[in-house]
């Protein structure tokens, strides 16, 4: 039974997902694209921002015909108990696997620009237990959460890169469009990272009051944050090129650096900025927390989820852990990224058509 005050709105959803997204890889975005496309970026970051909806647009397709159950649960119905036990086993494993990346990712950028004293330990630790606190109280606070830090995120961000507008050199987006079918498809796929998130659509669904405007929120969350990476893979390509671009590891944090913002009361605009990033990896980190914990619940049965955030914290923590550098991380998240293509475009394609054979063959055994 899921109570009222558990509910979310396709609005609140909508903003949810955007937060979701941003994450950690914000920072390494345009270095990312570039490397995969060159001065095509932004167009690898439209066409696999457009991919990426289609397949969100399919998860809620399959999970609309299960309104009131998880992955965990309708998934044992469409591809038998044993197959879903393994494949939630993997889905868990998947959430605790990006909370632990987007938090080692937290820690060293932390580190290195704000907290040089601070042992990296002590950071992921604090911000892991302050994710544990509201992960404890279900998905409606996280997303009222979202919906006050959306705007501190977003609006700030796009302000302070307009002075550096006039830095901007067009010809650093050339030649268009001169590159192999095969390599933008791959980087297309690639980009599958910077969209990681709207996967904790197997396991909210039935936590959103439907309203007819599902479709809605959905487009406007993939579209807000397809324009946003474009809008800030834009100024980083625009002032350093791709080839600089490609080779720099946080190109974002770059730019801010040479930005002159004048009249402005703030002098170091790096950290204004760090602020501001440090609320988009909590509320990433808060999501997947919270759907790895839902759907472990959901796997062994438990009353509540609450039971389970506190024995995953240490879970996610040494995981996070695991890579000895940053190079290693990034390594790690490369790795991942296949895992995420199964979970968006395998599982789904895979779904649906056990679904369609289940209700042919209730068809078939309705008309014996």
């Amino acid at each position: 039974m899921i109570k009222n005050n558990d509910k979310i709105s396709e609005n609140q959803l909508s903003i949810l997902l955007f937060t979701t997204m941003l994450g950690a890889g914000i920072l390494s975005l345009p270095s990312d694209v570039t490397k995969a496309a060159g001065p095509n970026g932004l167009i690898v970051i439209l066409l696999g921002g457009i991919l990426a909806l289609i397949f969100a647009r399919f998860i809620c397709r399959i999970a609309s015909i299960f309104p009131t159950e998880t992955f965990v649960e309708y998934s044992a119905k469409l591809m038998t108990k044993p197959v879903s036990v393994i494949l939630s086993i993997f889905l868990v494993a998947y959430f605790l696997i990006f909370c632990s990346l987007n938090l080692r990712i937290f820690g060293e950028v932390a580190k290195s620009y704000l907290l040089n004293s601070t042992p990296i330990e002590v950071i992921m630790i604090t911000l892991l237990f302050t994710s544990g606190y509201i992960v404890r109280y279900g998905i409606e606070p996280i997303a009222r959460l979202s919906e006050i830090l959306f705007p501190i995120m977003v609006i700030p961000t796009m302000i302070i890169l307009l002075p550096a507008i006039t830095d901007i050199d067009l010809s650093n987006f050339l030649p268009i469009l001169r590159i192999s079918p095969l390599k933008l498809l791959k980087g297309i796929l690639l980009t599958a990272y910077s969209f990681v998130g709207f996967e904790i659509l197997y396991v909210i669904f039935p936590y959103i009051q439907l309203e007819n405007k599902l479709k809605k929120s959905i487009n406007i969350s993939f579209f807000s944050i397809i324009f946003f990476y474009i809008y800030v893979t834009f100024y980083t390509m625009g002032i350093f090129g791709y080839k600089e671009t490609s080779v720099q590891l946080w190109p974002l944090l770059t730019v801010i650096k040479s930005i002159n913002f004048p009249g402005f009361f703030i002098e170091n605009l790096e950290s204004l900025i760090m602020g501001i990033w440090t609320f988009a990896v909590f509320t990433s980190i808060s999501a997947f927390q919270y759907a790895a914990t839902l759907s472990l619940s959901k796997l062994i049965k438990a009353r509540e989820h609450t039971y389970l955030v506190i024995p995953l914290i240490p879970i996610i923590y040494f995981m996070a852990l695991i890579p000895d550098s940053i190079v290693e991380v990034y390594k790690y998240a490369s790795y991942a990224s296949n895992l995420t293509l199964f979970f968006v475009i395998i599982l789904p394609i895979l779904m649906f058509i056990a679904m369609k054979l289940r209700g042919k063959g209730m068809k078939n055994s309705e008309e014996n």
